[in-house]
């Protein structure tokens, strides 16, 4: 048996307007409004936009946010209601316990990086603790560790 290769082309029509016009220019519309939207560096992979979980301490993983919900993510700062989890470090960080705390969170300081575009650097969170208001602020990943 002689084994028999099909290819196969398949040509559309293209209307004579759109050959005409070429490519769509790119600094217009949706696509710009994506590369100009600031992200959050996670330790490992790509930028993100509104991630529900996120890992502040890539070191020793000692504090990070879980279950955000995003109400605004803008050009200058991003606001939602999650969890700060964190380590107490209490007598140590070894030995630390890990509390969760409801709070609001304010990703804010955006910065510029040639890498990855607009990263926010900076969380802030909000929450009570024992009828005490408290008030974090932590910095985030900018470039790669």
């Amino acid at each position: 048996m002689f084994g028999v290769t099909v290819a196969v082309a398949l040509f559309l029509p293209v209307s004579r307007a759109v050959a005409a016009r070429g490519p769509v220019p790119a600094s217009t519309g949706q696509l710009s409004a994506v590369k100009t939207t600031p992200k959050v560096l996670p330790c490992v992979g790509l930028p993100q936009v509104r991630p529900a979980n996120y890992l502040m301490s890539c070191a020793d993983a000692n504090a990070s946010w879980k279950k955000v919900k995003w109400a605004s993510w803008g050009a200058k700062s991003a606001i939602g209601t999650g969890d700060l989890y964190q380590n107490d470090c209490q007598p140590n960080c070894v030995s630390g316990q890990f509390h969760s705390y409801r709070a609001k969170v304010v990703l804010s300081e955006v910065k510029a990086t040639k890498k990855y575009g607009l990263l926010y650097s900076q969380a802030t969170f909000s929450y009570s603790l024992k009828g005490k208001h408290m008030s974090e602020t932590f910095g985030l990943a900018t470039s790669p560790e």
